[in-house]
């Protein structure tokens, strides 16, 4: 899970009032962007501690119809100035760079929450104090699942559902735009930009944090800074699950094609799909967790090698 722990400061600044941007791509999902935005009005920071924030919502909708009377609500009641957007171009990375590109050029940070997640009041606090502490440029929060059907025990135990949890200050080889602070000024160093090609399939995060790991920034756990995400009853299943590890895989199989490291990513899809099948077959016999997790990884090692055949996989393209 960690990756060599040298951290490259965040050139940030180090006295005045830290400005973050909190970050929103939303689409067609009202109720869970109101719930959200309710949980920003709920942040708490310990006196002379409060950063300056403002919010930049951008709908992926076209007509803005479902979530303007949401924003309009928030723009009402929230004591921080609620930015919306629209980004006609349909996709995970075309919304995403547009939150990059409407972010108050003020701002310090960006924060990342997803339009079906909630955060808890110390949430934000939890990530600039270990920003303050850690000085590195990228902070992970975990994402916890909340379920509308509980999956069995045996499901929800693989971490399928969640990201993390994660060791207070470990340096993790990963990072996820469900609940993360980045840099503002690493971002404008670097260059880094969600691209297009991962529109329609997803992974265009794991790409994104690709680009600025390999740039020498560090991705530091902050366990304390907690979201929550609503997980509804039809991805409670193994079925929901495999494909899910599916499209990781790929995802990663497309990022070593992109950007090198071909070989290295075949041999691992190899050894999961080996060490998969194993504990899937000792599983059957033994233990409906360690089944799940040998199928998963085999899941895994397949979509990856289907990222070097001509196979394309558009997930969102139905959106």
């Amino acid at each position: 899970m960690t990756s060599s722990p040298t951290i490259q400061l965040a050139g940030t600044r180090t006295t005045g009032v830290p400005h973050v941007a909190i970050c929103i791509a939303t689409y067609r999902r009202p109720n869970g962007l109101a719930r959200l935005l309710a949980s920003l009005g709920k942040l708490r920071f310990e006196a002379g501690s409060e950063p300056q924030i403002s919010v930049v919502i951008v709908d992926n909708d076209a007509s803005g119809e479902r979530i303007a009377p949401v924003v309009e609500a928030a723009i009402n009641k929230l004591a921080m100035p609620v930015f919306r957007h629209v980004e006609p171009t349909r996709g995970l990375a075309a919304v995403r760079n547009a939150c990059l590109d409407h972010a108050p050029a003020s701002s310090d940070f960006i924060a990342f929450v997803d339009d079906d997640e909630w955060v808890e009041p110390q949430w934000l606090a939890a990530l600039l104090d270990k920003q303050r502490e850690s000085k590195a440029p990228l902070i992970q929060g975990p994402v916890k699942p909340r379920f509308v059907s509980q999956p069995p025990a045996w499901l929800a135990a693989t971490g399928v559902y969640e990201v993390g949890p994660f060791k207070d200050g470990e340096v993790l080889n990963y990072g996820a735009t469900g609940n993360v602070l980045i840099s503002r000024e690493v971002l404008r160093e670097s260059g880094a930009r969600f691209h297009a090609r991962f529109n329609l399939s997803g992974g265009e995060d794991v790409d994104f944090f690709g680009q600025l790991q390999r740039a020498g920034n560090a991705i530091v756990a902050a366990p304390r800074a907690i979201a929550f995400e609503e997980v509804p009853a039809d991805r409670v299943s193994l079925r929901w699950a495999l494909r899910r590890r599916f499209r990781t895989g790929h995802s990663l199989g497309m990022i070593a094609r992109h950007h090198g490291g071909t070989g290295h990513r075949l041999y691992k899809a190899v050894g999961r799909l080996g060490y998969g099948s194993l504990m899937a077959l000792l599983g059957a016999v033994s233990s409906r967790e360690r089944f799940a997790r040998g199928t998963l990884d085999v899941a895994w090692g397949l979509g990856t090698l289907a990222a070097f055949s001509p196979l394309r996989i558009d997930q969102y393209s139905n959106r």
